[in-house]
C-alpha cells in the first residue's frame, strides 16, 4: 500500500472514530441520573477490554521490527493508561452538569493541546497543520463560549480532560509504531479500568439494579465507544501523526452537538451551526498537504517533522 493510500485509510478510520465518540456523549450523559460517573467509566473500560480480549488471545502476532522490549515500553504504557483514566474520569464527572453537545466541543480542544504538548518532546508540526488547528479552535469557540450564556464547573473539568486526551493521542502515536494495535488497545482499557475498579468503592455505592437499567448506554460505551473506537484509533495512528490525528478526531465535537440536538433536544444557535461549518473547513484544510509519519526509529528515537 502506498503512503498516500495509508494516509487516506487512516483518515477514514479517524472520521469513523469521531462519529462513534461524538454520538457516544449521548450514551455517557443518559445514565448520570442513576449511576455515578466512576461506576460508569469502570464498567465502560472493563467491558471494552473484555470485548477485545478473546480476539487478542486467538490471533497470532509477531513483535514489530521497532519493538524495543517491554522494559523500555512500560513508562510509556503507564503514561497512556494514566491519560485514559484521567480523560474518561474528568469527562464523565463534567457531564453531570454540562450538556452532551457542549462537552463534545470542549473535549475537542485537544486539537490545540496535542501539538502544544508535543513541543515539549521535540514534535514539530507543519505550518498548514497549525493553521487548520487555529481555524478549528475558532470553530470550537463559536460552538461553546460564544454560543452559550455561561461556563460552569463541568465545562472546566471537561477542559482538563481535553488536556489528558491530548496526552493520550501523543502516547498512542509513539506506541502504535512499536506495539501490536490490538494489544495496545487492551492494555489501555484494562489498565485504566482496573485503576477505576480499585478507586470506585471509595467514591460511590454499587447498585446493581441501577446498573442494569443503564445496560444499553453501558454496552454502547463499553463495546463500541471504548473497545472498537480505541482499536480504530491505534490502527489509524500507525500512519497518522498526532497533530493531524487530533484535528480529525476533533470532528467528534460536531457529531456530539448534532447528536445532542437530535436526540436530547439540546438547542443550537446560528453561531453554533456556523462553528460546525468552520470545523469542517479546518478538516479539509488539513488534508491539502498530507503528513508524513510522525515518528522514526533512530538511535535516540527522535521525532521527525510532520
Amino acid at each position: 500500500m502506498t503512503s498516500r493510500s495509508k494516509i487516506v485509510k487512516a483518515d477514514v478510520l479517524l472520521l469513523i472514530l469521531a462519529i462513534i465518540w461524538g454520538s457516544g456523549f449521548i450514551a455517557q450523559k443518559l445514565p448520570m441520573d442513576l449511576i455515578g460517573p466512576m461506576t460508569f467509566i469502570t464498567i465502560r473500560l472493563l467491558l471494552g477490554a473484555v470485548f477485545l480480549l478473546p480476539f487478542l488471545l486467538l490471533r497470532r502476532s509477531t513483535p514489530k521490527s521497532e519493538f524495543p522490549g517491554w522494559r523500555k515500553l512500560w513508562p510509556m504504557l503507564l503514561g497512556v493508561i494514566a491519560m485514559v483514566f484521567l480523560g474518561t474520569w474528568l469527562q464523565q464527572v463534567g457531564l453531570v452538569t454540562t450538556e452532551a453537545g457542549t462537552a463534545g466541543f470542549i473535549t475537542g480542544l485537544y486539537v490545540i493541546f496535542t501539538p502544544v504538548l508535543g513541543l515539549f518532546i521535540g514534535y514539530r508540526v507543519r505550518g498548514l497543520t497549525w493553521l487548520a488547528t487555529v481555524i478549528a479552535v475558532i470553530g470550537l469557540f463559536m460552538l461553546t463560549v460564544a454560543g452559550r450564556p455561561s461556563v460552569n464547573v463541568g465545562d472546566l473539568l471537561i477542559l482538563l480532560s481535553a488536556i489528558a486526551w491530548a496526552g493520550q493521542i501523543l502516547f498512542v502515536g509513539w506506541l502504535a509504531q512499536k506495539v501490536d494495535v490490538l494489544l495496545l488497545t487492551v492494555i489501555q482499557l484494562a489498565g485504566a479500568g482496573l485503576l477505576c475498579l480499585a478507586i470506585t468503592p471509595f467514591f460511590e455505592p454499587f447498585v446493581l439494579e441501577n446498573i442494569l437499567q443503564c445496560k444499553w448506554p453501558l454496552l454502547y460505551s463499553g463495546l463500541i465507544a471504548s473497545g472498537l473506537a480505541f482499536l480504530l484509533q491505534a490502527a489509524a495512528q500507525q500512519d497518522a501523526p498526532p497533530a493531524h490525528a487530533a484535528i480529525l478526531i476533533s470532528m467528534e465535537s460536531v457529531f456530539a452537538v448534532l447528536a445532542g440536538w437530535l436526540m436530547l433536544n439540546e438547542e443550537l444557535s446560528p453561531m453554533q451551526f456556523a462553528g460546525c461549518g468552520i470545523m469542517f473547513f479546518a478538516i479539509i484544510l488539513a488534508q491539502i498537504k498530507p503528513p508524513r509519519r510522525a515518528f522514526r526509529q533512530t538511535s535516540c528515537d527522535k521525532v521527525r517533522k510532520t
